[in-house]
């Protein structure tokens, strides 16, 4: 009866299920340890069924990615549009970013602890879809346009991206520390530097 179910779920259902069994299977045993078999027989499909849909396991591997972004992005920048100027876009955006962490755990470890072992192909895409968060967070330092070059905003971005996962790695491991304390700590931090080129 399990299987008849199974069958008869749309693609896009099926797919949204093979991701999510994916990325837990990617975030408990990583890139390496997930075999294409082990994710067909957790979402109870066969092989031929996630290849069709994927091609192969990098292509499993990216599509968990891509979903893992869009949803670290959303938080970020939906986060970020909610404040006034530079000073409110940025403690938005990092207000985001920790919601995600908090409230995304999983897609979370996915994105920042998974694909060590990742190379060729795959690894330039994960790539370019880190550096499209970049991007992002740099049109949010927009206004900073005219007073530091565009090196500079986007050599920012990389910063804050980085800081950013490295806090949130560390938040992870401490949890009777406060969101509202990592989120001040990093506004802080950063608005420090920021706030210099405001007039």
């Amino acid at each position: 009866m399990l299987k008849q179910a199974q069958t008869r779920m749309k693609p896009e259902d099926r797919e949204r299920q093979l991701l999510e069994v994916a990325q837990r299977m990617f975030v408990e045993s990583g890139y390496q340890g997930a075999a294409m078999e082990d994710i067909a027989k957790a979402a109870g499909v066969t092989r031929p069924v996630v290849y069709k849909l994927f091609g192969n396991k990098d292509g499993v591997y990216l599509a968990c990615l891509k979903k893992a972004r869009d949803v670290l992005n959303a938080y970020i920048v939906d986060h970020a549009l909610k404040g006034e100027g530079l000073q409110g876009r940025l403690r938005g955006g990092i207000e985001g970013y920790f919601a995600f962490v908090e409230c995304e755990r999983d897609a979370f470890r996915f994105l920042y602890d998974s694909g060590a072992a990742v190379a060729g192909p795959a690894s330039v895409a994960a790539s370019q879809l880190r550096f499209d968060t970049v991007n992002r967070i740099a049109t949010l330092l927009s206004d900073l346009k005219g007073v530091v070059s565009d090196e500079e905003i986007v050599a920012t971005a990389h910063a804050l991206s980085g800081a950013g996962e490295q806090l949130a790695k560390w938040w992870l491991t401490q949890p009777l520390v406060p969101k509202a304390t990592v989120i001040n700590t990093m506004f802080n931090l950063l608005w420090a530097g920021l706030a210099q080129h405001q007039g």
